[in-house]
C-alpha cells in the first residue's frame, strides 16, 4: 500500500487510523536518513559478528573475556574485544553474571544503537 504524503497523517501501518500530532521531521517518502543509518550499521555488525564468532569458537578467548569481566577488569575486557577487530566506539558494563556491550555510531546522524548482552 502506497500512501501519498497528504494521506500519511494518522496511519499507524497496522490498518488503523488515529489522529496524530505532526512530527515535522521529514517527508515519509524521503528514506535518505534511514539508508544512511543502515549503511552506518554495516561495519559495526560485521565487527560484532567477528566478536561473537570468537566468543563462540575460541574457548581460551571466551575464558579470558569471562575471567576479566568477572574480576571487573574493564580495561582488559576492552582490550580483548578490540583484539578481535572491533574498532567502532563501544561501552562495556561487566559484572559477575555477564557482560553488556553497547555499540554507538561515530556520528549522531547515523542514528543506530546495538546492545549485546551475554550471560554465563
Amino acid at each position: 500500500m502506497h500512501l501519498e504524503y497528504a494521506d500519511w497523517n494518522g496511519y499507524t501501518g497496522w490498518g488503523e487510523w488515529f489522529p496524530r500530532i505532526p512530527m515535522g521531521t521529514t517527508d515519509p517518502d524521503d528514506v535518505t536518513l534511514m539508508m544512511y543509518s543502515a549503511e552506518s550499521f554495516l561495519v559495526p555488525t560485521q565487527e560484532l559478528n567477528a566478536l561473537l564468532k570468537a566468543i563462540s569458537q575460541d574457548k581460551p578467548f571466551a575464558h579470558d573475556l569471562k575471567k576479566a569481566a568477572e574480576l571487573n577488569k574493564t580495561d582488559e575486557v576492552i582490550k580483548l574485544i578490540k583484539s578481535k577487530g572491533v574498532h567502532t566506539e563501544f561501552n562495556v558494563q561487566v559484572n559477575p553474571d555477564g557482560i553488556r556491550i553497547e555499540f554507538k555510531p561515530d556520528h549522531a546522524d547515523a542514528c543506530f544503537f546495538i546492545r549485546l548482552s551475554l550471560c554465563w
